[in-house]
This record gives structure tokens, C-alpha cells and sequence, in this order.
């Protein structure tokens, strides 16, 4: 059945190749399906993998900039090279079902310079049972335990008020008294008073960033947990991108595009420097500014915030790449915060390869 459709897949690219002249779709992938069902899983069986095929039905290579995942129990393997011509390639997804139950629908989109495919996987989880200490597996102290000690706010645009909800869990012997304290004064915190044992509660962590040019970038937050009077022994850790108030639905908004957003240097030693560059294009039709950049260790960049670039033009970025161990493998970022209200935090990795 694969082997027929690559051959009516093939057949259908070589028809958009003829001299109809056709006009190119908006995207130039073609997928055999958009939807991948694992059907019913066991939690306890562990990760189940799958494939999206797919096939370039434009008439020049197409690079894969990037393949994001709605969760991060999902993964994906893809083409890093540019995709010819009528090409059929596979991309391999990995999901792990740990700590799900039930109908579970996860998203995988492909970006290219040009487009967006969305791709969905969907499984029905059939949960192990487990008991408090397998849900609540973060031990926060006194008796208290979480889910995780560590969440991910996603983005919290400045001048709004945004929550998220923690669940705490009582797995010791009597009722406990709670308190917490926030490490950021604009993160607020409401937990519950009290909490009997063998119950769960929601705290409610709050997020008001103020209008500002130095409120961009990614917070990292804690929360203090005190049990009975005394401080728990660990605390829960909160991260959030900082972000304008943006429109989605602004169809003026500003597009930026990034090429290339996957950066290779091999064959590099120890201490030494290379220099590589990219572009940053506005695809838009208002002024792209960048609001804040952060690399990591062994990568620097002249790019600063408060740059800005005009509706249908590009800027090309100065990047030097400083190789921090021999004879290994690192992936290194550049973070990019924009007004653009899509994606306003872009990636670019480079991976460095060292003698």
C-alpha cells in the first residue's frame, strides 16, 4: 500500500512538473496523510513511533528550518538537507505516553522559509495505576508533593495578568498550614490555607509583567513553599518569554523569517573562533523590531535589541563561534524576541562539531 502511493505521489509530481503551468501551492510538501493514530497504547509499554511521508512537489529544494512539537513528549526526526524536487522523504515521530490517560492529541509543524504543514498525532492511553507518590512524583518538603518542581509558563505578554494553576498533593499524616513566597514581584502567588492529608489542591501562580523595554526575554522564577512555619527543602521552579501584547490576528502584523535557523560548524579545535552569518527577513507589512537577543555560552552576535527591520526587507547578522570542549558535539542558540505575533521567540541552533 506504501509502495502504491509513493508511485501515485510521484506520479502527481510529475504532472505538476509538466507545462500546464500550474500555479506552486502554498506549501511544497505534499503529505500521504496529515493525521498519525497510534490507536490504543499502553502507558506501562513505554515511547511508540511513527512516520509522516511526504514529498516536494515544488520545482526547487526546500530546507526544513525547524519541526516543533505542542509537547515535548513528542519528538521528531527529519530531512536537515535540503528536500529536491519531486523527493520522497519520511519524517519519524517518537510519543511518550508517561503520565497521560485517555484520547491524547498532540501537534508536529513543519516551518520552512515559506510555510507552516501542521501534523497531528492522536493515541488513546491506557494509564497505569499508580498511587500518590507516581502522580505527585516532585517532592516539594514537609510532606508535600507536586507533579514536577520545575513548569513552564509559555508566553506572558506585558500588561496582562495571566494564571496557571499547580497542584499541590498533602502525602503526609495530618493537616499542614501553607505559605508561599514569590522570587518575582510581578509573579503572585495563592496556595491553599491549609491542606488535610491525602488531598490535592490547586495553587494559583499569577503573572503581571509590566510595559517595559527591559521586560523581555525569559524569567526564571521560584517559589517558596513553607509547611507548618518551616521552609520546604525545594523549591518549584517557573520560567515565562516576556513578550509584547501582540494580535495574532493582525494580518499587517509584521512575519519575521529566519535563514538559515540551523547553523553547522564542523571541524573546529579547541579555543578557536569561526564567523558565520544569517538573515533576518520581514515578510510582513509593519516594522519587525527586536525587543530582546540571548546566546549562549561560545556564541556572540552584534545583534542588539531595538533593531528594527522594514516591511519586505532583511538584515543580514554577524555570528562568531567560540569552540568551548575538544572532540565533542554541542548545540548552542541565539534567542530572538520580535514583535511578530505568530512566533514572537525564534531559535536559531548551532551545532558545533570539534576536533
Amino acid at each position: 500500500m506504501r509502495r502504491f502511493w509513493l508511485f501515485a505521489i510521484l506520479s502527481a509530481v510529475l504532472s505538476f512538473h509538466s507545462p500546464d503551468l500550474r500555479a506552486e501551492p502554498e506549501s511544497p510538501f505534499a503529505f500521504q496523510e496529515t493525521t498519525l493514530d497510534f490507536g490504543k497504547i499502553k502507558e506501562a509499554d513505554g515511547p511508540v513511533s511513527g512516520s509522516f511521508y511526504f514529498v516536494n512537489r515544488s520545482s526547487r529544494p526546500v530546507q526544513i528550518d525547524l519541526v516543533t512539537t505542542s509537547c515535548g513528549c513528542t519528538t521528531a526526526d527529519y530531512p536537515t538537507r535540503p528536500v529536491e524536487p519531486g523527493e520522497i522523504c519520511e519524517l519519524v515521530v517518537r510519543f511518550n505516553p508517561a503520565n497521560m490517560s485517555g484520547k491524547v492529541y498532540r501537534d508536529v509543524t513543519v516551518i520552512t522559509r515559506s510555510s507552516e504543514d501542521r501534523l497531528v498525532i492522536t493515541a488513546d492511553v491506557e494509564p497505569t495505576p499508580v498511587g500518590p507518590e507516581q502522580m505527585y512524583p516532585g517532592i516539594v518538603g514537609g510532606g508535600i508533593r507536586s507533579r514536577d518542581l520545575s513548569y513552564r509558563f509559555g508566553y506572558a505578554a506585558q500588561g496582562r495578568s495571566q494564571s496557571q494553576s499547580i497542584t499541590l498533593y498533602n502525602n503526609g499524616g495530618k493537616t499542614v498550614l501553607l505559605k508561599a513566597e514569590s522570587s518575582n514581584p510581578n509573579l503572585t502567588v495563592k496556595c491553599p490555607y491549609s491542606l488535610k492529608p491525602g488531598t490535592a489542591d490547586a495553587m494559583t501562580v499569577t503573572y503581571d509583567i509590566p510595559v517595559s523595554a527591559s521586560s523581555y526575554g525569559v524569567t526564571d522564577d521560584t517559589v517558596i513553599l513553607y509547611v507548618d512555619g518551616v521552609k520546604a527543602e525545594h523549591p518549584i521552579r517557573l520560567s515565562a518569554i516576556m513578550v509584547d501584547d501582540l494580535d495574532r490576528n493582525d494580518k499587517s502584523a509584521p512575519s519575521m523569517r529566519v535563514d538559515p535557523s540551523y547553523i553547522t560548524v564542523k571541524d573546529i579545535r579547541k579555543g578557536k573562533t569561526v564567523r558565520r552569518h544569517f538573515s533576518i527577513y520581514n515578510d510582513g507589512r509593519k516594522d519587525l523590531f527586536i525587543r530582546h537577543v540571548k546566546t549562549s555560552a561560545g556564541v556572540t552576535t552584534p545583534l542588539k535589541a531595538g533593531t528594527s527591520v522594514p516591511p519586505g526587507k532583511s538584515i543580514t547578522v554577524d555570528v562568531r563561534v567560540t569552540a568551548l570542549k575538544p572532540s565533542s558535539t554541542s548545540d548552542e542558540n541565539i534567542y530572538i524576541i520580535t514583535n511578530d505575533p505568530q512566533r514572537p521567540q525564534k531559535e536559531i541552533v548551532i551545532r558545533t562539531i570539534t576536533k
